[in-house]
């Protein structure tokens, strides 16, 4: 329970309004309004004054709709009267856990949805302002009617303007008449329904002003009239209010602004909000509360003909280039209207299922939470944003389906389900039912007939209501509708989950806080001259008045055009597409007539942010292919050829086919999407448009390249490099397998990084210098019974059989193959292991270890047999021998087997290892430990999808690290490939069935917490990372010292931190791998006497590539010898410091030197860390295992000078400089 209190803060963080709907929340208070109007005052003194009546009159009211039910329920009740008080529970619990996923699943909602309750003292403020606020609006006094111009005259000189919608009516020849009479009152929205909840940016209150129907002609609704009816109707009412608030001393603190209402530019509000006063606080200032208040005008309910309101009717009418020429059909503009007349009627219909469903408002509050998590609202989608689906959408959406929805009527949901049924029906209604292509799901809000799904689809989301003729989805397009379903699919694979608790992924977890962890690649678009760009500076196409009835502005025409323009030239390699218009305003001052009035700006908007979700199996493909090619051209031909231009070709294929396509080239550090987008948006847009996206060329250069031919053209995803080493292997292990030895062998398994990919230095011949260049392989023979009973015989046995295969080696392929041993010293207190090296003659080298059937049972032997305090040290060394010998050949063919299903992992990882090498900490973690850490994302991904690129990638597994407590929080892997769709089909049902069970994963948490019971502060360790591999969880995380934890931490946070607040740039990434040296205790530089970037095999962009390949040898040198000449010195210094000074000193270094030491490859620091116990004196005993000095007669301090100049004379020549704190 204390992880929902600990994050409900950030429950609702990403929108700012309540419903702030259209049609609002159309839900009233707790009575059910006679007319077509609710009087706010009456409504809210008969709540107040009448409260325990009202809950009475409630319980009726349920107690007749579900009459039956009750009487059920008392004969059940009737029944288990006899029986005993702990039967009764057990009946308790069953019927909870039938109604709800879970008890505990029940108890997180429970909780939540109490913390996220308002305050009692915070509505009562409100209340009190919105009395007072209904009786200044019944004393504006009655207009007269006049014309436009009159009105426009009338306000010349005024504080307030009309806000008239685009196109300003022309005051000459406007002949219609305006005036003002007193509107009906109504509150509507989730306050009137009690459906609000705490919102830490604040919430908005919308009350409804309805016109008189008396104020509106037949024909109003075309042409924009009833809009500029309702403009000055609006700004008189602005006008007289603001004149009343000065008369009542409010206009202290009281800011009025015009905003459109869910960011829809023909809805101008009036929005009202208090300020903070000094010492004498207003009895009227809610202020604290955070409250807004949106004061919409409505339209009376069927003043215009709905059915002329059609999406498909044309109702504006305007002169076009041709005699004969069609209008197109104005649907935002339709919609507008019509939907301006319907917030009584939603919210009749919403009032009325709250009270036939118990559940209804806490259902619609976790629908709310879930949308706002993902960054979803009610605003308008057309001008860009996930708009058009909020919690009044949702909440329709459930409506409808309480009343059938399904293909013959049949209910889907039913008024008795929980809470949790009802959200998760609606859920997968949302995930399996295609509203757009497929079919739509009709209604009646009038509730004479049951909803219906149809099979019929519009090419447009649709949720269409019989009764008022509004498609309640007309706010959201195709690609958002898109988007929400790829998030109710993932949210109810999340809910079907059996295994994990999945509660914070659902509700708690706002994954919209951050566009590059959310979206694989985000693209900035600045436009020619900015926000002051004209339609006619975009050269490349027209907004003329067709497409100006049809989209209304600019901002909806650009928002459409650019969408079908990345849908169309990107295709499969992308999955969905969101569009932002940067730095767009909703809200003005009331002396203007819109947000870009007394502005130098055109438009809206900043700038324009595309922002892409990637399918990497297509993303890097070389070829767009288009249509087949015939000699008559066919429209998709014709309008492919249209699309592309001059980049267009025809091309012919294996199949003998020959189609129209596009050719792009690869690089290293920019996807081959960017050069699309790029060419794109140049060609359809205007050709002065600039693209941003340099991150992720800065982070992809940061990946080290391989000294190879035409690396610098190979994407990221490429591992011929890989492929090339694992060539070599295979020759040598043919050669290995053919010898005549005295055991035959069994098995050659390879478990270096080059294996699965995750090396950061890529293979390259004959680039010894690398950390990365001898793969370590395990050879096994086959079973014998007489092998040595004794560790280290047996371990002499072994190098006598190394010997065997040298000896045949050098007999049979001596002048193909050179050879040399090695001694192992991963394994402690076992000093006789013998490793041989072999360099094969492509370049590459290979380390063999040999693993017989009795070295598990010997090391267990000697745990057996030892003595107790040797006991916890033995098993150390087992579980060392283990990780080394046994679960890498596991890990090696898991991880190896994900990265080829997940072409983005390599990279990821790669990075990943960069990055912690960049901060002095890969030495101290093991490889396979950092390696499931970077898995994360990519098998356990939700709320977010699989990592689509580097950039995305890397990021989220720092998003991890900073909040993984790992004190508490264990981290459980399913290392099977990930499946996005939740469909079970012939191809995916196998991988279902190697997936972790509950069981499992019980059994992994039960180890988790036996180890903290021993371990609770995580001192000995810290990372628990298990999976059906490992279930231990310990294996790769045993030893790391304490501080290299609490660092990678903090590292990961102070990361994080820094991309949200300054966003991901050039700055911030060489911030994020520039480390942090003044956090230790003393720093020593060191120099090389030889560069190692080019023997190390890494490509050096700032030279020449013939020079580079020219300094790379070719050849093995003769004397196997002279190969660590040319071998990283600075590692075996750090080495022999960590032995000699273990007790006292924590030292760091970089591991790839060649990656991390400068341009050339030369440079290194060691730094340290001098552990708390010997910052302070201490006293004198016999076995401190350190070198301290007298302080006085019984104290001693550690003796840091002396072990400084120790340092600096072990550095020898290659130091440069030494820094001390």
């Amino acid at each position: 329970m204390s992880g929902v209190k600990r994050r409900v803060s950030e429950v609702s963080g990403s929108t700012t309004n309540e419903p702030n709907n259209k049609r609002a929340l159309s839900e009233t208070g707790e009575d059910v309004p006679s007319g077509d109007t609710l009087s706010l005052k009456h409504a809210k003194l008969k709540e107040n004054s009448n409260e325990r009546e009202e809950d009475v009159e409630e319980e009726d009211v349920e107690k007749e709709d579900g009459e039956d039910e009750d009487t059920e329920v008392n004969r059940a009740t009737s029944k288990g009267s006899s029986h005993n008080t702990a039967a009764h529970d057990i009946h308790i619990v069953r019927e909870t856990a039938e109604l709800f996923k879970s008890n505990i699943f029940k108890l997180q909602i429970d909780e939540l949805l109490q913390q996220v309750r308002l305050k009692d003292s915070h509505i009562l403020k409100v209340e009190k302002f919105l009395h007072m606020l209904h009786d200044l609006i019944h004393e504006i006094p009655a207009w007269e009617e006049r014309s436009l111009a009159e009105a426009d005259s009338f306000f010349k000189g005024k504080i307030v303007s009309i806000p008239f919608v685009d196109p300003k009516p022309d005051l000459s020849t406007t002949n219609y008449k305006v005036n003002y009479k007193t509107p009906a009152i109504s509150l509507v929205g989730s306050f009137a329904l009690k459906a609000g909840i705490y919102q830490p940016q604040g919430s908005s209150i919308d009350v409804l002003l309805t016109m008189p129907e008396e104020l509106f002609e037949k024909k109003d609704f075309l042409n924009f009239r009833c809009f500029h009816k309702r403009s000055v109707y609006l700004a008189y009412l602005t006008y007289h209010l603001s004149i009343l608030f000065e008369k009542n001393k409010m206009d202290t603190f009281l800011q009025l602004q015009y905003s459109y209402f869910n960011n829809d530019r023909l809805l101008p509000i009036l929005k009202l909000s208090c300020k903070s006063q000094g010492t004498n606080v207003s009895e009227f200032n809610f202020h604290k509360t955070k409250f807004s208040i949106n004061l919409i005008i409505g339209f009376p309910y069927r003043v215009f003909d709905a059915k002329k309101l059609l999406p498909n009717r044309n109702c504006i009418r305007v002169a076009s280039g041709e005699a004969n020429q069609a209008l197109p059909a104005t649907p935002l503009y339709n919609f507008s209207v019509l939907s301006s007349t319907t917030y009584e009627t939603y919210l009749k219909y919403l009032y009325k299922t709250k009270k036939q469903t118990e559940s209804f408002i806490e259902a619609s509050i976790l629908g709310r939470l879930w949308l706002q998590q993902r960054g979803f609202s009610s605003e308008v989608a057309h001008s860009g944003s996930l708009g058009g689906f909020g919690t009044f959408e949702f909440t329709v959406l459930m409506a409808a389906l309480l009343n059938g929805g399904g293909n013959n009527g049949n209910k889907i949901l039913l008024h008795g389900f929980s809470s949790y049924q009802l959200f998760k029906g609606v859920i997968k209604y949302l995930a399996t039912m295609d509203l757009c292509e497929g079919g739509h799901l009709q209604f009646h809000s009038d509730n004479h007939s049951s909803s219906k799904y149809v099979e019929e689809g519009f090419q447009i989301p649709t949720l269409y209501d019989k009764t008022t003729k509004v498609n309640v989805l007309s706010k959201i397009s195709v690609s958002v509708y898109e988007i929400l379903k790829m998030h109710a699919r993932q949210t109810l694979t999340m809910l079907n989950d059996v295994v994990r608790d999945q509660f914070a992924n659902v509700f708690l977890t706002n994954i919209s806080k951050m566009d590059n962890i959310r979206y694989d690649i985000c693209y900035d678009v600045m436009l020619p001259n900015g926000s002051r760009t004209r339609p006619e500076d975009l050269t490349n196409f027209s907004f003329g008045p067709l497409e100006r009835i049809k989209f209304i502005s600019l901002e909806n025409f650009l928002a459409n055009k650019i969408t079908n323009a990345m849908k169309y030239a990107l295709g499969d390699r992308i999955k969905f597409i969101e569009l932002e218009l940067v730095g767009q305003k909703s809200s003005f001052a009331v002396s203007k007539r819109k947000v870009t009035s007394g502005t130098s700006s055109h438009l809206n908007f900043d700038h324009i942010r595309i922002k892409l979700l990637v399918n990497p199996a297509e993303a890097e493909k070389l070829v767009t292919k288009g249509p087949k090619h015939f000699e008559e051209p066919t429209p998709d031909a014709t309008h492919f050829k249209n699309f592309w231009g001059p980049k267009s070709s025809l091309r012919r294929f294996k199949d003998g086919s020959i189609s129209h396509c596009c050719v792009w080239s690869t690089s290293p550090s920019e996807p081959v999407i960017s050069k699309i987008v790029n060419f794109a948006l140049r060609r359809h847009l205007s050709e002065g448009c600039h693209i941003l996206n340099d991150r992720t060329k800065h982070l992809q250069d940061l990946l080290p390249l391989p000294n190879l031919p035409a690396s610098s053209k190979t994407s990221v995803l490429n591992l011929n490099s890989f492929y090339n080493l694992k060539k070599s292997f295979d020759d040598l292990y043919r050669v290995i397998f053919e010898m005549n030895l005295p055991l035959s062998v069994k098995s050659i398994l390879p478990v270096g990084q080059a294996f699965r990919y995750t090396s950061l230095c890529q293979p390259v011949p004959f680039a010894f210098s690398s950390p990365d260049f001898f793969q370590e392989v395990v050879l096994e023979f086959e079973t014998s019974s007489k092998w040595p009973d004794e560790i280290t015989s047996l371990e002499k046995a072994k190098t006598a059989f190394l010997l065997k295969i040298q000896e045949r080696i050098q007999s049979v392929q001596s002048d193909r193959y050179k050879t040399f041993f090695t001694r192992d010293e991963s394994i402690p207190y076992n000093l006789d292991i013998v490793l041989l090296n072999i360099l094969t003659p492509e370049g590459y080298g290979f380390r063999f270890r040999i693993l017989t059937e009795r070295d598990e049972i010997l090391y267990l032997r000697a745990i057996s047999n030892a003595k107790k305090e040797l006991v916890p040290v033995l098993e150390k060394t087992y579980m060392k021998f283990t990780s080394k010998y046994v679960a890498s050949v596991r890990h090696t063919r898991t991880v190896e087997t994900l990265a080829h299903s997940l072409q983005l992992y390599s990279p990821v990882v790669r990075l990943f290892k960069k990055w912690l090498d960049a901060h002095l900490l890969l030495d101290h973690l093991s490889e396979e430990l950092m390696e499931l850490i970077a898995l994360k994302p990519f098998v356990e991904y939700a709320p977010y999808s699989i990592p689509g690129s580097v950039e995305n990638g890397f990021l989220k597994i720092l998003k991890f690290l900073s909040q993984w407590n790992w004190k508490e929080d264990p981290l459980i892997l399913d290392l099977v490939k990930p499946e996005e769709d939740t469909e079970l089909s012939s191809e995916n049902i196998a991988n279902f069935a190697d997936r972790m069970n509950l069981s499992q994963f019980k059994a992994i948490q039960a180890n988790f917490h036996n180890l903290r019971k021993t371990d609770p502060n995580g001192m000995h360790v810290q990372f628990f990372v298990a999976s059906k591999v490992d279930p231990s969880g310990i294996l790769y995380s045993s030893g790391i010292p304490l501080p290299i934890a609490t660092r990678l931490t903090a590292l990961s946070k102070v990361a994080v931190n820094l991309l949200q607040a300054h966003g991901l740039n050039k700055q911030t990434i060489d911030l994020l791998f520039t480390p942090a040296l003044k956090d230790y205790d003393f720093v020593v530089y060191l120099k090389t006497p030889i560069p190692l970037k080019t023997s190390s095999g890494i490509l050096d962009s700032a030279e020449f590539k013939n020079l580079t390949t020219d300094q790379l040898s070719n050849v093995f040198p003769s004397d196997t010898s002279q190969l660590s000449r040319r071998m990283d010195p600075t590692y075996q210094l750090v080495k022999y410091l960590n032995m000699k000074y273990k007790n006292s000193v924590i030292f760091f270094s970089h591991r790839y030197i060649a990656v991390n030491g400068g341009e050339k490859g030369d440079r290194n620091v060691i730094t340290g860390l001098i552990k708390p116990l010997y910052k302070r004196p201490h006293k004198f005993r016999v076995n401190m295992d350190c070198n301290v000095k007298p302080i006085d007669e019984q104290s001693v301090e550690l003796n840091r000078d002396s072990i400084f100049h120790e340092i600096a004379a072990f550095s020898n020549e290659m130091l440069v400089k030494f820094d001390t704190e």
